[in-house]
């Protein structure tokens, strides 16, 4: 039966699919959390539908299989950023990581990159932070949006890709080429050079510029003024002029006193949302009551939002109460194992979260580790004037260690009026049984 949406535009795929579902435009924002205002604009073709957008209502819809490949090509399909003219793009050229859920709670960020990336503004993007803190879900939706909206082909390249490209040969030339500029090799370089020149394409490398900086980009970037650039990283380049964009956990429940959520309020909070996805994945006769959703707010608090651990977490849901995980000691979370598709955790050749933070903190130096321990023992909420007195240093070598810190997510760092630092959770936990194993 042929595809009756292949030449119908995404406002009438989006009213023809809600439709047939029985929806109103109230009921169908309802379902997909998407704003009725967004859907009624939607439907009018006087806005465009992020990636994420058209997920969410692809969701909603209850749409699967083919008919759900053709909404979401009809969404992507009719994306035209602003300026760009001629017909609407294909998708990118080569294989980017293929999220299984749709992204949740980082909006803001990857509106901010794509912006920033796609006006031009900045043509390199570091994304920095915690080991699974989800730095390469976000770079794959950045880059499927720029891809999109701006026709940009996307070179992909990670730490798998570079094992790959020195085996098969039948890779792109270009890719086993980046891989060389990688290596400051001088005729990859040439060669990556010669392909992109004055084109418009977008190179996104996952964890494979850590550290000091980014090897042969910059003689790249300079060589090419039509590309752009994403990398993630746990420790933020140092490179003049450029600086990470840390992705922090998601955000979490409120806590303390007054601090418990009715489930509609909960379900609105990032981590809470993300969590109570995964536990319904799990078993999905769970139901989220009054009884049970201070419990799933307390184990976001513990985990401080991180995505992985959130999912780890989840996974313990099979044979425990979410009662028995909120009460669960801390040395027990930092034993979580880790989902068998993490990438954060092949790339640090750890399987728990304990694992994880081992290699984070160890790839700093010994005062960025010596401050950091000292911050894990002091009360929540300690200034950077306070970490001055603590260690008797020079101003100047203390904020550049903390800046190090915050940008590897290590240390967070509140955005108020006086900006007030803390350490996570798990991190405070991973220091106290290193300095104490046998507690």
């Amino acid at each position: 039966m042929p595809d009756e949406t292949v030449n119908q535009s995404f406002p009438e795929v989006l009213r023809a699919k809600r439709s047939l579902a029985g929806l109103t435009q109230q009921a169908l924002a309802d379902l997909s959390n998407v704003s009725t205002r967004t859907i009624r604009d939607l439907e009018a073709g006087r806005a465009n539908a992020r990636i994420q957008t058209i997920h969410l209502l692809a969701d909603a819809l209850r749409l699967a299989g083919p008919a759900r490949d053709s909404f979401v090509h009809a969404g992507v399909r009719g994306f035209v950023h602003p300026g760009v003219r001629g017909e609407a793009p294909g998708p990118p050229r080569v294989a980017m990581p293929k999220p299984v859920n749709a992204l949740v709670g980082r909006e803001k960020e990857v509106r901010a990159i794509v912006d920033a990336l796609g006006s031009g503004r900045s043509r390199i993007t570091p994304l920095s932070g915690l080991p699974g803190v989800g730095k390469t879900r976000v770079a794959a939706e950045v880059a499927a949006q720029l891809s999109a909206g701006y026709g940009w082909p996307v070179l992909w390249i990670d730490e798998g890709m570079r094992s790959q490209v020195r085996l098969d040969t039948s890779l792109s030339p270009v890719l086993r080429s980046l891989h060389s500029v990688l290596e400051r090799n001088a005729a990859g370089l040439a060669r990556v050079r010669q392909f992109l020149r004055d084109r418009e394409a977008l190179i996104v490398l996952d964890a494979v510029a850590e550290g000091a900086e980014p090897l042969g980009i910059e003689e790249l970037l300079a060589s090419c003024p039509a590309l752009r650039v994403i990398s993630t990283t746990r420790i933020p380049w140092q490179v003049a002029g450029v600086e990470s964009a840390v992705i922090s956990p998601l955000a979490i429940p409120p806590g303390g006193q007054g601090g418990d959520l009715s489930p509609d309020d909960l379900v609105r909070v990032p981590s809470a949302r993300l969590f109570l996805s995964r536990l319904s994945e799990v078993r999905p006769e769970f139901d989220l009551t009054p009884a049970n959703a201070r419990a799933a707010a307390e184990m976001c608090r513990r985990l401080d939002g991180l995505p992985l651990a959130l999912e780890a977490a989840a996974r313990r849901f099979r044979v425990l109460s979410l009662r028995q995980l909120a009460e669960a000691p801390m040395v027990d979370l930092l034993d979580l194992s880790l989902p068998a598709r993490s990438a954060a955790s092949a790339s640090a050749g750890s399987q728990t979260l304990a694992g994880l933070l081992e290699h984070s903190v160890g790839q700093h130096n010994a005062q960025a580790q010596v401050m950091l321990r000292r911050l894990a023992m002091l009360e929540e909420g300690v200034t950077a004037a306070d970490v001055v007195r603590l260690l008797r240093r020079p101003v100047h070598v203390v904020l550049d260690e903390l800046g190090v810190l915050i940008g590897s997510g290590l240390v967070l760092s509140s955005p108020g009026e006086p900006t007030l630092l803390n350490v996570p959770n798990l991190v405070r936990a991973f220091l106290a049984r290193a300095a104490d194993p046998s507690g």
